[in-house]
Order: C-alpha cells, then sequence, then structure tokens
C-alpha cells in the first residue's frame, strides 16, 4: 500500500505540475474526447434486446431449443390470440374475422395459424369425436329430423314457433333438444329485444348438447410477427399492428372477449410496465438524489459538478464499451447505474475531503492538492478492487452479465481518472468560499461519533450473533427462475396466460421431445403418457382420425336419414311485420291452451314465463310505430335463428367427410408436427397446474425421465435461473477471490484485508437472509444489483480502513470525518436511486428495490459500526 501512495504521490505531483495548472485546456480536451466518444457510439453501438443471446449457445438446454426451432420455426416468438364468446358461434365469428385481417397484414406478420380452422376441419371434423360419441350425436340428429325439415321449408321466426306449438301442444311429439332450455332462451331473447341488449341462441350448443368437445367458447390464433432487432424494441410496429386490428375486432365483436398473450407479448408488456414504473421511480427517485447530494455535499456549486464529472466519465465509458463490445444488451445497458452507483462515490470521497480541508485553514488549491493526495490511494484501491470484481464475472456463461463485466470494469478506471483529474480542475475554475465552509458545524452530538468505540463489545457480539442466525437462513435461499413472477400481475398478457395455465389441454407449458422416426415418435408418446404429471401426449399421428371405416359409415347413415336435398342451410327469411305479430298471437294462444289442459306439466312454469313475456313484447309493440315494431322483431328473430345456418352448414359440410390420411392435413398443420427432414414432433401437456412452482418441476422432471433432451418453455425458464445461479455463484466466488489478492498484495496484511472485507461479507450474508424473512428470492431481475451492492461494499471498507490506519491516535472520530460522510451520502445516494423502485407495481423492480434498499442499509451499518469496533483498540481512559 505505501509502494502504491508513493507511485500515486509521483503521479499527482506530474499533474499538479502539467495538467492542473491548465483547468480549461484539460476541460476542453477531455469535453472534445466525450464528443468523440459519443459520436464513435452513435454510428457503431448497437443495442440487441434479443433474450435469447444473453446465455451461452454452448449450455445444453439452448442447443436443445436450437434444435427444436431449427425443426420447427413457426412457433418461435409467437403471439397468442385468445378468443371467447358466450356461444361458439360468435367465437367463430370473430376467429375468421380475425384471420382474415391478420393473413392481409404481411407487412408485420410472419405466419398465421389458426387451430382446427379452415374447409379441412370444417369438412372431417365429425371424425375427430370418439365412435360413440357420433353415435349419440347421429340418434339425436335423426331425432331432429322433421325439426331440420320444417325449418329449411321455413327459416323464420313464424317456423319455429309452429313446431313449438306442436311440441307443447301435440301428445307424443318431441324435440331433438330439452325444451325447457330452448322455452327459457326464447323468454330472454324477447326481453332482450325489448331492452335494445344483444342476445344470440346458439343452435349448435342447442343440438349438438352445451359439453360437446367441437363446441368450445375458446379458440386460439398464433401469430408470427416480423421482429426488427435493430430497434430498441422489435417487437413494437408488428405488436401495434396487432392490437389495432384486435382493437378493432372488439368494435365489431362488442360481446366478444380477445386477448394477446405469448412470450413475445408477455416481454413487451413487460418492457411497457418497466418504462412507466421506472419513470415514475426515476421522478422521485431524482428529487430524493437531488436532497441527499445537497444535504452531504452542503453546496449546490458541488453538486453541479459532481453530475458534470459523472456526466463525462459515462460519456467515454459509453465509448469504451462500443470498442471493446461493440453493442449493448438487456443486461449490460445497467453499466450507467453501476457507474453513478460507484463513480459517485469517488467524487463525493475527493469534495469531502476538499471542505474538511478548508476548514481547517489550507488555501483553496492547498486544500484540493491535498484532499486528493489523501484520497487519490484508497480510491484507486476501490476501482482495482471493483474492476477486479467486474472483470471476474467475464468467464461465465451468462454473457449478458459477462458483458456487463468488461463493460463496467473498464468504467471504474475511467471514473478514477475523471475524478482525479476533471473534478479538481473544475474545483479550480468554480471554488468553494472558505468562509461559507467555516461556517459547518457536526450534524449529531459528539458521543453519536464515538458510539462504536465505546460500544464496541456489544456491537462485535450483536454482529456475530446476526451472522450465525443468518447463516442458519442461508440454507432456505432460493432462486425463483419463474421471469411470469416478476411482471405486472394486472397486465393482461401475464393474467390471459396464467388462465390458460390452469387448463390442460390449452397450457402454453408444454414440453416436446424430437423423435426421427413414426416409430420412435409413437413409443416416445406412449411413455410420456403414461407419467403421472403428464395428461397427455400427441404427436402428428394423433390427427389422423381413428375407425375411419365405421364413422364413415355413420355420417353416411345420417345424411340419408336427414335426406335434406340442399348443400347449404338457407338463410333467416325477411318476413312481414304482419307474419311476425301473428305468429307470437297464434304462439301465446297455444301456449294458454297447454297451460290450461296441463297446468302441472314439466314445462308449466316454462310456459308462464313466456307466457308472460309475450304478452308484454305485444304490449310494448302497441306502442311503437311499425318501422320499430318491424325493427324490433327483426332483431328478436335473428337472436333466435340467426346461427342456426352456420350451425346446419357446418353440419352438412360434415357429412361429406371422406377418408383421412397423414398427406391429406393441412400443411400449416402438418409442418406444424413433421417437417420435410422426417423429424416427429411429441408434444407432452401437464396434468398439473404449472402455476405452482414444485408442479412444473415435477412435469420437466418426469418428461426427462423419457427423454433428457426435452425442451420448451418450462425448461428455458428453469435452466435458465440454473445457469444464472451457477453463473453468479462463480463470479462472486472469483471477484472475492480478485478482490482478497488485491487487498493481501497492496495492504501485505492479512487482518487489515480481512477487516475491509468484513462490510461485504456481513452484508452479503444478512441480504440473503433478508430474502428468506421478507419472501423476497432472488430472480433474474434483483440478482443484477449484486455486483453494485459487492463493489459498494467493499469501498466501503476500504475507505473507512484506510482512514482509521490514518489516524492511529483519533481513532474514535472515525465518524465525524469526511470520510465516513462520503460513505454515508454515497450509499444514500445510490439507495434513493433504488428505493422508490420497491413501490413500482412491476414485481421484478419492486423486488430490485427492495434487495438494494436491504444491502445499502447494511453496508452503511456495517462500515460504519460493526468495522470500528472490530478495527480499532479500546478507547483509553483520559487521565
Amino acid at each position: 500500500m505505501k509502494m502504491m501512495g508513493a507511485r500515486f504521490g509521483i503521479w499527482l505531483e506530474k499533474m499538479e505540475r502539467n495538467v492542473l495548472h491548465f483547468p480549461k485546456t484539460l476541460i476542453l480536451l477531455v469535453l472534445m474526447l466525450c464528443a468523440l466518444s459519443l459520436h464513435y457510439a452513435a454510428g457503431h453501438l448497437g443495442i440487441d434486446t434479443d433474450t435469447t443471446k444473453m446465455l451461452s449457445e454452448e449450455l445444453p438446454f439452448r442447443q436443445d431449443r436450437e434444435r427444436l426451432v431449427a425443426a420447427f420455426p413457426q412457433d418461435e416468438q409467437a403471439v397468442l390470440v385468445v378468443i371467447d364468446a358466450e356461444i361458439p358461434e360468435k367465437t367463430t365469428e370473430a376467429l375468421s374475422y380475425l384471420g382474415e385481417r391478420f393473413r392481409a397484414e404481411e407487412q408485420h406478420i410472419e405466419s398465421v395459424f389458426i387451430p382446427g380452422e379452415g374447409e379441412f376441419f370444417d369438412r372431417h371434423g365429425l371424425l375427430y369425436l370418439k365412435l360413440e360419441e357420433l353415435n349419440e350425436l347421429a340418434d339425436t340428429l335423426a331425432e331432429a329430423q322433421p325439426f331440420v325439415g320444417t325449418l329449411a321449408e321455413d327459416n323464420s321466426l313464424k317456423g319455429l314457433l309452429s313446431i313449438i306449438e306442436l311440441a307443447i301442444t301435440t301428445e307424443g311429439r318431441e324435440l331433438p333438444v330439452d325444451l325447457n332450455p330452448l322455452l327459457e332462451k326464447i323468454s330472454q331473447a324477447m326481453r332482450a329485444a325489448q331492452t335494445g341488449e344483444q342476445y344470440q341462441l346458439s343452435w349448435q350448443q342447442m343440438i349438438f348438447g352445451g359439453d360437446a368437445k367441437m363446441l368450445t367458447t375458446q379458440r386460439f390464433i398464433v401469430l408470427q410477427p416480423k421482429l426488427d432487432y435493430s430497434a430498441l424494441v422489435p417487437t413494437e410496429r408488428a405488436l401495434t399492428s396487432i392490437r389495432t386490428i384486435v382493437e378493432e375486432a372488439k368494435a365489431q365483436f362488442p360481446d366478444v372477449r380477445i386477448r394477446l398473450t405469448g412470450e413475445v407479448v408477455l416481454e413487451h408488456d413487460e418492457l411497457e410496465s418497466v418504462e412507466s414504473s421506472a419513470t415514475m421511480a426515476s421522478i422521485f427517485s431524482l428529487i430524493l438524489v437531488c436532497l441527499t447530494l445537497l444535504i452531504g455535499l452542503r453546496s449546490l456549486r458541488l453538486v453541479l459538478i459532481t453530475f458534470v464529472v459523472l456526466l463525462m466519465g459515462l460519456a467515454l465509458t459509453v465509448g469504451f464499451a462500443t470498442f471493446a463490445i461493440g453493442h449493448l444488451n438487456l443486461i449490460s445497458i445497467s453499466f450507467a447505474v453501476l457507474y453513478i452507483g460507484i463513480g459517485v462515490d469517488y467524487a463525493i470521497q475527493i469534495s469531502l475531503r476538499y471542505r474538511e480541508l478548508l476548514r481547517q485553514n489550507f488555501t483553496q488549491f492547498q486544500a484540493l492538492m491535498e484532499a486528493v493526495h489523501k484520497v487519490a490511494p484508497s480510491i484507486a484501491l476501490c476501482a482495482l478492487t471493483a474492476a477486479a470484481g467486474f472483470f471476474s464475472f467475464m468467464p461465465t456463461a451468462y454473457v449478458g452479465v459477462s458483458e456487463l463485466g468488461v463493460i463496467a470494469g473498464g468504467g471504474m478506471f475511467i471514473a478514477l481518472i475523471i475524478s482525479l483529474t476533471v473534478l479538481p480542475a473544475l474545483l479550480i475554475l468554480f471554488p468553494l468560499n472558505p468562509a461559507t465552509v467555516k461556517l459547518d458545524r457536526s450534524t449529531f452530538p459528539q458521543w453519536v461519533y464515538h458510539f462504536p468505540m465505546q460500544h464496541r463489545t456489544a456491537i462485535k457480539w450483536t454482529a456475530i450473533s446476526l451472522t450465525l442466525v443468518s447463516l442458519a437462513f442461508l440454507t432456505q435461499v432460493r432462486f425463483d427462475f419463474n421471469p411470469l413472477n416478476l411482471r405486472d400481475p394486472d397486465s393482461e398478457s401475464l393474467s390471459t396466460f396464467r388462465e390458460l395455465l390452469d387448463t390442460k389441454q390449452t397450457s402454453p407449458f408444454t414440453l416436446t421431445v424430437l423423435a426421427h422416426s413414426k416409430e420412435e415418435a409413437e413409443q416416445t408418446a406412449q411413455r410420456l403418457a403414461a407419467l403421472g404429471s403428464v395428461e397427455n401426449a400427441i404427436t402428428v399421428l394423433n390427427f389422423v382420425p381413428e375407425n375411419q371405416e365405421e364413422k364413415l359409415a355413420v355420417l353416411q347413415d345420417l345424411s340419408l336419414m336427414l335426406g335434406l336435398p340442399i348443400s347449404t342451410f338457407p338463410p333467416v327469411l325477411d318476413d312481414t311485420l304482419e307474419n311476425h305479430k301473428q305468429a307470437l298471437e297464434r304462439f301465446l294462444t297455444r301456449i294458454e291452451e297447454s297451460l290450461a289442459a296441463d297446468p302441472a306439466n314439466v314445462l308449466a312454469g316454462s310456459l308462464r314465463q313466456l307466457r308472460d313475456d309475450v304478452k308484454r313484447l305485444l304490449k310494448a309493440l302497441e306502442t311503437l310505430p311499425e318501422a320499430k315494431q318491424a325493427a324490433l322483431l327483426d332483431q328478436l328473430q335473428n337472436s333466435l335463428l340467426g346461427t342456426l345456418k352456420t350451425s346446419m352448414d357446418r353440419l352438412l359440410q360434415g357429412l361429406l367427410a371422406d377418408v383421412v390420411s397423414l398427406d391429406a392435413l393441412p400443411k400449416d398443420l402438418l409442418e406444424r408436427w413433421l417437417n420435410a427432414a422426417g423429424v416427429y414432433r411429441v408434444q407432452a401437456f401437464p396434468r398439473k397446474n404449472l402455476n405452482d412452482h414444485e408442479n412444473l418441476k415435477e412435469f420437466i422432471a418426469d418428461v426427462r425421465t423419457v427423454s433428457i433432451n426435452a425442451t420448451d418453455l418450462p425448461v428455458i425458464y428453469l435452466e435458465s435461473g440454473n445457469a444464472v445461479v451457477e453463473a453468479f455463484q462463480k463470479a462472486l466466488i472469483g471477484a472475492l477471490l480478485a478482490i482478497s489478492i488485491v487487498l493481501l498484495v497492496m495492504h501485505r496484511n492479512i487482518k487489515d484485508a480481512s477487516l475491509i472485507l468484513l462490510p461485504l461479507l456481513m452484508m452479503s450474508i444478512l441480504t440473503a437472509a433478508s430474502t428468506v424473512l421478507l419472501d423476497n428470492p432472488f430472480n433474474f431481475a434483483n440478482i443484477i444489483v449484486i455486483p453494485l451492492l459487492m463493489g459498494l461494499g467493499v469501498n466501503s471498507g476500504i475507505y473507512i480502513m484506510l482512514r482509521l490506519r490514518a489516524m492511529p491516535d483519533r481513532e474514535q472520530d472515525v465518524l465525524n470525518t469526511s470520510t465516513a460522510r462520503a460513505v454515508v451520502f454515497c450509499n444514500l445516494t445510490t439507495l434513493c436511486s433504488f428505493v422508490s423502485m420497491a413501490f413500482t407495481p412491476h414485481l421484478g423492480l419492486a423486488s430490485m428495490g427492495l434487495l438494494l434498499s436491504i444491502g445499502l442499509i447494511l453496508i452503511i451499518l456495517t462500515s460504519l459500526l460493526v468495522l470500528p469496533a472490530f478495527a480499532c483498540k479500546p478507547l483509553k481512559p483520559s487521565s
């Protein structure tokens, strides 16, 4: 350390003699260098927002994922459109509209895939029912033949009501539907028509049965957007276009719910959430930082000079990042936060020592040069240890942090040089008023500054006890690998994604195994389906229906039984107002006759309600002009019969099914399950809810017993977390070794080196324990603050230890020095920069703000209380 101090003394004397006597020239040269740096960065520095490149391509799970993407690229970076409606007809209508609009948007959408949609499924959809389900449907439709035939001849309100009249007045006449629900739906349609509300009866649900698999009210569209990785937000234009179409569809179908989710949308929404949360937090943080610096530096001039020095250093660091790496990623872009958090430390140390010396009657230039001479060794050691720590991140598999280590490590030396040159030059040009500085008084009473030495024994035992207790909690420290837990839980994309995770057949958390032959695919699917955590495993072979001969025979018989001489069902008739009113009046008469004949029959309750609704409707018509009467009754007719044509057309199309082979499957479906190279996709669906962490781990572990190379989102999430944890473990061990070696080489004293590391080690243990106590586990967001805490922790130890050793006869006064105040205000400045994040809706930022706040508070306490208590000798009683 003495040797380093001597060398720095020589360098500082040269700087004083050759540089600081020309402060304007120095500042001008640095400004020119900053301008060149920014100009170079503007032309060459890119921002790579592709999160798939954040981890090394050499990792096995990355290679598995790349093999899947190479074999089946269609679903990579996909947007999932989820469409829900109360009835399947509305869902299908909105689905068709969106499909057409998305396919026309070729500029921003690469491909559109709609599972189960198209001519193929319209024609062969009935073959995918089980044989017993198809037989039940055939029996129901055979009974419905008179009903269907009558409406085919008269598809109108009059035709519908006449059929129901026969059912309620003719003994033994049955409809192919449960009559009570139908009567209730007619009542609902009448009430809706009177109030002007939208209502639609689903004939698919009435005829086919509400529980039929083919009548789902939830459908999906898979979009592959065109991403622009040269933009800061590659998905921005594509998602803007997609959302514009969705908003138009919502206006077109107000009773249909349309939502976007998928990894692309989740990441984009997270970025927007981060931006809004960070903006809100930044405004509050900026105010806090300025107030903290003003209180700490006690001079607006020093605050402004500090900001100028930081901005110059950032500009030069940006140029260094451009030269060394050439781009920033979503992790390394945080180098600015690290630079400010640690770089401001150097400026504060020099500025406060400068103020301290002015109070001791030094001249302006003497105070400044003495401050630089006194502080330079400690901040140089801090820069060296911080850089060594950051550079130790370079060999890790976490590419994002590795690149951050290079940039931040180089930035530490830039911050050191700027602080030792530009800062003094600015203070020469804009010095403080000594008279004002001498008015400063101690902030606290004297007993506060003596506290660590007077109570050193109690502090030492308290620190040891807390550390031992915290060590016990370290076994419970965990890493939350699920990035879903970091996002705003109120965002539509996340709530939709979690809703889908609750289901079995639509869960987006599936696993994929690649097979290279038909036999291997079948065997793999069978083994996967036998696992306890797997609900089902499918391949392209599952899209070839079973028992096709028997099913085709059933459909042929059904076609003969229906005997409809049409290929498409007729649309709703444009009937007259008079016919509508006569039909309603006749229907009312038949209802009253039925109730009079048998007032206790099973339909009596529904018939009474329907009778009252018909009466109210007829009475309401009397008060309206004819045009409005016609519009109201047309609405009623459409509400009751508007979906019948669609339902019957679908049925008639399904009766024309023929044999389905593998080659007959639609191309966009086939290529997602069997590629041109003969690679089969085997997809396993989870049985349990994968919102639960343990269920997800069990699902992955079980599937890997069949294939260790199984991949997809669950594996990416889990293995990314494991890789990040492993990378940080190696990096932190390497950083700690590098820092320890630097300290030992510089100090050549094991005790002093250990004491310097004390705040860092104790802070690390207590902070890790806090993640257990506060249920704030490490995650992809808050783990990024560890390098900053590490740098600030070791820096604080260095400052206090070197100041203690520089004043052996007055160790009890260390808290009343500029060094201690600089440690406090540097960490408080960083704390104020992040503490507001703890209150943002984005859970990742909130966890980051909380973890960093705890760590910084612990750094202050361990540096100013624990370190002096361990490093200082007991105070000698005054004689």
